[in-house]
């Protein structure tokens, strides 16, 4: 998982993901699992998918698609943000 999106303080960082972000529990299990992979880096951090969630709520999407799909956390993030009758495609 990407470490920082910003130039920001180890303390910082910890603010913003302590107080910041609400992760899904689901999100949760599935960063934790990415964690074990040789490639987790390619991850975005919980801060990066509450802010795509953030523009679907904002947009007002129905419809998403996602090229390219490393575990699906973002997907899954933007997945949970839209309405009941959206779609994404990956």
């Amino acid at each position: 998982m990407a470490n920082r999106t910003l130039t920001m303080t180890d303390e910082l960082v910890a603010y913003v993901h302590e107080f910041g972000v609400r992760e899904h529990p689901v999100l949760a299990a599935l960063r934790d699992t990415t964690m074990t992979l040789p490639e987790s880096n390619m991850q975005i951090g919980p801060d990066q998918g509450a802010f795509m969630a953030l523009l679907v709520q904002a947009s007002g999407a129905r419809r998403i698609l996602e090229i390219g799909t490393f575990t699906g956390y973002s997907s899954t993030a933007m997945a949970l943000a839209l309405p009941v009758d959206g779609r994404i495609l990956c």
